[in-house]
């Protein structure tokens, strides 16, 4: 597939959860939180998954009657490109002008070079982290331990963190997503008054109640295999707001004092050096002071109107619903999706001779069919004859072009399903001299209503 096509694919869903961001700007930072979350992940799963998955189940119920299918769903077949392989481009589509093989591997080069220049910064990272984890003293009794034993007994999710006392200036912060450990900064509790003290604690559970290590970890896969894409880093960013903004919303929610969870964020930043980074979901990150502002002014808020939710799940419908349609569509027009792979990475090479019986070609054999389908419309207009059309079979057995010679049916159907059924066809490819070779060979099919 094209890198340029997925990239852009890419982008354009990030452009579209960047509007629904504006649209929801008053809703819950968890809900615009999902949004960022979602158009990130898409950079690691391509459209043409969803195609794919489409055609298996299109070819799953190829024996069903074909359905009437709505203007909206012909449109959605005949925009395939949108999604698919970019199969007039090729392996090469991606390149600019005049780029050839060099070209091509150079920028491979500088790509995993850069892919490992982040892989081994982040090793050196998690390894310092996981090194002061195993060197922090566990803090089962005290002070701190009683206030974060009563905060996660009151989270929604109630789950077991292990408190550790380290002696580092590292802001305080959780590690680990099954197991989850909170690293506590030894002398930072004897700056915080109780009130304080139990707001931050709030503010970790919450990232643990939240997953929000998982969620960080599919952030750096996707910057690490896309770190040249800016838009993947700004993206970075707006997850990081809005993660601690949404854990702001559910400490007030939870009933603490504005006030002093404000206060302990401003000693807790005032207190630490350092950062923990990407590993480590802590009380800091954002803009601190429109953070410290929205935390006194303490707005509410608004839950999703049923038109905010439609819009969402009809944002999630066209982005994962589209492609999947499609590849239904195609299969039950015959496009045989699990072969474009192949045939785009073959798109940028000479396009292979291909031969017609006779002139020492020994012919293709067929070892597999497939018979195609009468439609109900076609029976309910008793249409029967014959058709014939050429198919080009591949040195590879797979069909390739097909080309129908004499037409029997483009209104009700049975062209497309004698179609179809060829390109599911399988064979042992024609030879010349003993070698695999592409033949052209001519098909009949037979219509006869009993």
């Amino acid at each position: 597939m094209s890198l340029m096509t997925h990239l852009w694919q890419s982008t354009l869903c990030v452009g579209v959860a960047a509007l629904l961001a504006v649209v929801l700007r008053r809703a819950s930072a968890r809900t615009r939180h999902a949004i960022w979350l979602f158009a990130s992940a898409k950079f690691l799963v391509p459209f043409f998954l969803f195609v794919l998955a489409g055609s298996y189940v299109g070819a799953l119920a190829s024996s069903l009657p074909t359905p009437q299918v709505s203007i909206a769903f012909r449109w959605l077949d005949q925009s395939l490109s949108l999604w698919k392989f970019d199969v007039a481009a090729g392996a090469t589509g991606a390149l600019p002008l005049g780029m050839g093989r060099d070209g091509l591997l150079a920028l491979a080069l500088v790509w995993a070079l850069g892919i490992a220049g982040l892989v081994a910064r982040r090793w050196k990272q998690w390894h310092g982290l996981s090194r002061l984890a195993r060197a922090s003293t566990r803090l089962e009794y005290g002070r701190e331990a009683e206030m974060l034993q009563r905060v996660t007994r009151t989270s929604t999710r109630p789950r077991r963190i292990e408190l550790l006392h380290c002696q580092s200036s590292l802001e305080p912060g959780v590690l680990g997503i099954v197991r989850p450990k909170l690293l506590w900064p030894a002398g930072l509790s004897d700056r915080l008054s109780d009130p304080e003290l139990e707001a931050i604690l709030c503010h970790e559970a919450c990232h643990v109640d939240r997953r929000d290590n998982l969620s960080a970890l599919i952030q750096m896969a996707v910057e690490t295999v896309f770190w040249f894409h800016p838009v993947v880093w700004w993206i970075g960013a707006r997850l990081v707001n809005e993660r601690e903004r949404a854990c702001d919303e559910e400490v007030l929610r939870m009933g603490t004092d504005n006030h002093s969870y404000a206060e302990g964020i401003l000693k807790v930043c005032g207190f630490y050096l350092r950062s923990p980074l990407a590993f480590v979901a802590g009380v800091g990150g954002s803009n601190l002071t429109t953070r410290i502002e929205r935390i006194l002014k303490r707005p509410a808020a608004t839950s999703l109107t049923v038109s905010a939710r439609l819009l969402l799940a009809g944002a999630l419908i066209a982005t994962a619903g589209g492609p999947l349609v499609a590849g239904v569509l195609s299969a039950q027009r015959g496009i045989d999706i699990a072969s474009l792979p192949n045939r785009a990475l073959a798109a940028g090479q000479d396009k292979p001779t291909v031969y017609r019986p006779g002139d020492g070609i020994k012919l293709p054999k067929v070892v597999s069919e497939v018979k195609p389908n009468y439609t109900p419309e076609a029976m309910e207009a008793r249409i029967q004859g014959r058709l014939s059309l050429e198919a080009v079979v591949l040195d590879s057995g797979l069909v390739g072009d097909v080309e129908i010679v004499e037409s029997l049916d483009k209104v009700y159907g049975l062209d497309d399903q004698a179609v179809k059924a060829i390109r599911q066809w399988r064979f042992e490819p024609g030879t010349k001299d003993g070698k695999p070779v592409a033949v052209r060979i001519q098909v009949e099919f037979s219509f006869t209503l009993k």
